[in-house]
């Protein structure tokens, strides 16, 4: 079987994302997981003796599971639906996630619980801007989805500091009131306080003097 090493790069990542799966699910099989990670170990092993070689590459009989999962993962791509209809209806479904968040925005706005309220909203702005990537699928280009299908998309994390700082805690509220009795929050322009101050000590020995 011939075979360009691009074609066993997807396979593994298909097999890592297997992996990955299997591992988070309730009842993970562990048989399974371990004759992945050992196909898995295959592949790498594969792929780095191909390096410097020249596509297309022979598979040899000593490749049988790369060979088998090969076929498979052949068929299985052959008979998958066209992810960007995927991408779409997942775009179509956090539209209507978003949805549902304004209309909850609202009843928070007339309510009296001001704490509480405080922390759900900075939960929503997180999860609003993730449902933003989400939606914006609708309109991605061929390039946007196959980032999306092969790689790890980072969460936007630009309101992570207002989020957490809205966060309301005890050990929050007793640090305040500790801070208030040593005279509260420091002047801005500290470095100016502490020269008066050195100046106002320098006269005091200049008069003793």
């Amino acid at each position: 079987m011939t075979v360009e090493k691009k074609e066993i790069a997807e396979l593994q990542k298909s097999v890592e994302r297997k992996i990955q799966e299997l591992q988070l699910s309730a009842n993970p099989d562990t048989a399974q997981i371990f004759d992945l990670n050992m196909l898995d170990s295959n592949i790498s092993l594969f792929l780095l003796a191909a390096e410097f070689r020249e596509d297309p590459i022979e598979l040899k009989p000593g490749d049988k599971l790369i060979i088998e999962a090969l076929k498979k993962f052949r068929s299985s791509s052959s008979e998958s639906p066209d992810f960007s209809d995927f991408a779409k209806e997942a775009a179509t479904a956090a539209d209507e996630i978003l949805g549902l968040i304004e209309q909850l925005e609202e009843h928070l706005e007339n309510s009296p619980e001001k704490i509480f309220c405080e922390n759900v909203q900075s939960r929503l702005d997180s999860a609003y801007s993730a449902l933003k990537q989400i939606a914006s699928l609708k309109n991605a280009g061929k390039r946007s989805l196959k980032l999306w299908q092969t790689q790890e998309i980072p969460l936007p994390v630009s309101n992570a500091g207002k989020i957490l700082g809205k966060i309301k805690t005890e050990k929050k509220a007793a640090a305040s009131r500790e801070n208030g009795k040593k005279g509260g929050r420091p002047a801005k322009n500290s470095t100016g306080t502490k020269k008066t101050a050195a100046r106002k000590t320098a006269a005091k020995k200049t008069k003793k003097a």
